[in-house]
């Protein structure tokens, strides 16, 4: 009996074994599928471009300090370099010449907060939209090897990649973040020490923080530091603001992490009202500046995606008519819908921010007025950091609710431009500012600078919508037309069709 007992239990506990391997199996399918890897992957191959001696001639050109077009320039490229922009210069012999006439060339654009998650035909839909560098702030190890591969000559912008974000939770919540995300969860600050040395000598450019404990944060800060890398991310989530005062993070990944903190100082915007809470962040907002440039602590935008919450909220369906949706991965656009509580996507019935259709009153209209607070405490806080010189860098949190990667950096330029930024500031904020940062070898139009250049039909400093206005990007040195631009934005649309699940045609 003893020996049929036995058998039964060992057979039990492989059937459990087996339909908890199922399960995560499923659950890890569905998990990619989220992050957008079962969409169908373009041959970015047929869009590979050589590097070759090329001449723009009789073209406007941005001024290195970015304030003015100088007229009537050459610019010669060669090597991924530029080699010289000369006055009515001369074109050197077997250069391809490219007519500039009536156009316009600026540094190509830096998408300075990004997460490609699964997604890379997204790299595809930066280069045609003008972008030539991005940051992936939070990134797993194989992000390093598609950084490689661009390095190399894949058709890409050239990658920024931060490390994977650094939590501290408890141990089952942690290792179910670690199972449905890109996090990593500390045990404890020695735990944290490790993590961040181990991601150095991997080879990641940036430590990313999340919410870590108090005493986690600043080590990881402090060691970061020593090993000369910069660290960027979210605030733990029981920071105050007078850490800014003494903290060592180099980079605040969206101003949303310290409009965060202010709500939590100020309280119920809902019960003191929305003036007091304006007053409220009026009034700390000149003492946050203070120390950000104390600090020399840059301060990525994130803008955009934030005024877009209150539209999700308010009219999804409207919202959703304003991005180029069919050009998102599916995956990520369709989400799921698992629980009330647990919705990922962007459509109705999918998406966090929309207010359910059984909302009462009262809920509606608290909601309106907590988001529209958030909003305005951001446009605040940027006015006060753009009127004293803080570093300030555009980033749009592409691969979020309703930012479509590559189109979003155009989207963030004319909310900045808006805001309070000139133009050549806004212009600056995604090119020289991030060039600076990441001691990139760009962001101005210089002989001795990378290649990285957008020729535009139209003149960004009149009017910033105009950096919609490509005609041709230069991605180190190599040269893609309107026809290539445009192909390959057909062959993204296409494999989303191909992989879609759901009609997103009333979106269009």
């Amino acid at each position: 009996m003893l020996k049929t007992l036995s058998k039964w239990l060992i057979g039990l506990a492989a059937c459990a074994l087996m339909a908890i391997t199922t399960y995560l199996f499923w659950f890890n399918n569905g998990v990619n599928f989220i992050y957008g890897a079962h969409t169908d992957l373009v041959d970015h191959s047929v869009f590979a471009s050589s590097i070759e001696l090329t001449a723009i001639t009789d073209v406007s050109v941005l001024s290195p300090d970015g304030q003015m077009m100088l007229p009537n320039r050459t610019v010669v490229i060669d090597g991924g370099e530029i080699i010289s922009v000369t006055a009515n210069g001369t074109v050197p012999a077997k250069a391809t010449v490219i007519d500039g006439r009536g156009k316009y060339i600026i540094p190509g654009l830096v998408d300075s907060h990004v997460h490609i998650l699964k997604s890379p035909n997204d790299l595809l839909l930066y280069v045609a939209n003008g972008v030539t560098h991005v940051r992936d702030l939070g990134g797993p190890p194989e992000r390093l090897k598609l950084r490689e591969e661009i390095a190399q000559g894949r058709v890409g912008p050239r990658m920024f990649v931060a490390s994977p974000p650094i939590d501290s939770m408890g141990l089952l919540q942690g290792a179910f973040y670690e199972l449905i995300t890109f996090h990593k969860n500390t045990r404890s600050v020695k735990h944290a020490k490790t993590m961040v040395k181990k991601f150095v000598e991997q080879g990641y450019d940036a430590i990313k923080i999340y919410h870590l404990d108090m005493p986690s944060y600043r080590a990881v800060n402090e060691l970061a530091a020593t090993l000369g890398v910069p660290t960027t991310g979210h605030f733990p989530l029981t920071m105050e603001l007078s850490e800014l005062a003494i903290t060592q993070q180099k980079e605040i990944a969206h101003i949303e992490e310290i409009v965060r903190v202010l709500i939590r100082e100020f309280g119920s915007i809902n019960d003191q009202g929305s003036t007091a809470f304006y007053a409220h962040v009026e009034a700390r907002s000149e003492a946050i500046v203070d120390d950000l440039l104390a600090k020399d602590i840059t301060v990525n935008s994130v803008l955009w995606f934030m005024e877009s919450i209150h539209d999700q909220f308010s009219n999804l369906e409207l919202a959703l008519k304003d991005v180029a949706i069919e050009y998102a991965n599916p995956g990520i656009v369709e989400g799921t819908k698992d629980s009330k509580d647990f919705k990922v996507g962007w459509l109705p019935s999918y998406n966090q921010f929309e207010l359910t259709s059984n909302a009462s009153e009262k809920l509606r209209k608290e909601n309106d007025i907590f988001w529209q607070a958030r909003e305005k405490a951001h446009h605040i806080l940027l006015k006060a950091m753009i009127r004293r010189g803080v570093k300030l860098v555009a980033g749009t949190d592409s691969g979020a609710n309703l930012v479509v990667p590559g189109f979003s950096i155009h989207d963030e330029l004319t909310s900045l431009n808006a805001a309070g930024m000139s133009p050549a500031q806004t212009l600056a904020a995604a090119t020289q500012n991030p060039a600076n940062m990441m001691n990139s070898n760009s962001g101005s139009i210089e002989a001795g600078r990378r290649a990285d250049l957008l020729l535009l039909n139209r003149n960004p400093l009149v009017d910033i919508a105009n950096t919609r206005t490509i005609d041709t990007v230069i991605l180190n040195g190599r040269v893609f037309d309107r026809a290539k631009l445009d192909a390959m934005l057909e062959a993204v649309k296409k494999a989303n069709g191909k992989s879609r699940k759901i009609n997103i045609d009333k979106y269009l």
